[in-house]
């Protein structure tokens, strides 16, 4: 192998990794279960297990109960986690404004104790499908809009957090 064609594939590598927004922190794999076991119990309402949930923040009903620290760091989550689809879905029939907003924010408890945050973030976007988008802004005009949205597991202490398996990045015409 030579030497160039070693530090193409390092480097793809390299790039590859990067792409992979999730974060695992201290207690991550315990912090991964205890979502999963929110989700189960709270397939179906009410909650079962002693699990509830609480709507924390909303940007459609302009809601917030959370402090402004909580709120920039998950906003900045979200943005990180939004980078992914460069690698995803924006490989498809879609162009994205590139400007993340953090749309809800869900609280998600055991008993009292706070165990993390199920957030929901999107970006304005354009199907560009069927439309004469050229790869200039002005392109898009003749294009549907809508939002690319996506989920994502948040821990309590907002060091590991993860795509929603359940939710991965979605185009939706909504409109805003």
């Amino acid at each position: 192998m030579s030497l160039k064609t070693a530090l193409t594939a390092l480097l793809g590598l390299l790039v590859s990794s990067v792409t992979m927004a999730d974060q695992m922190g201290p207690n991550g794999d315990k912090f991964y279960e205890e979502a999963a076991h929110y989700e189960h119990a709270c397939q179906s309402q009410p909650c079962k297990s002693n699990y509830s949930h609480q709507i924390v923040y909303s940007q459609k009903t302009r809601m917030n109960k959370l402090n402004d620290p909580t709120r920039d760091n998950l906003k900045a989550i979200a943005v990180e986690q939004a980078q992914v689809w460069g690698d995803t879905i924006l490989e498809g029939d879609y162009h994205a404004a590139g400007r993340t907003r953090l749309d809800e924010v869900l609280a998600f408890y055991k008993g009292a104790r706070l165990i993390g945050y199920k957030i929901k973030y999107s970006e304005k976007a354009w199907y560009v499908g069927d439309c004469n988008y050229n790869g200039k802004r002005e392109s898009l005009k003749d294009c549907r809009t809508g939002r690319i949205i996506e989920g994502s597991y948040v821990s309590a202490d907002q060091k590991t957090f993860f795509s929603d398996e359940e939710r991965y990045a979605e185009f939706s015409f909504i409109n805003e």
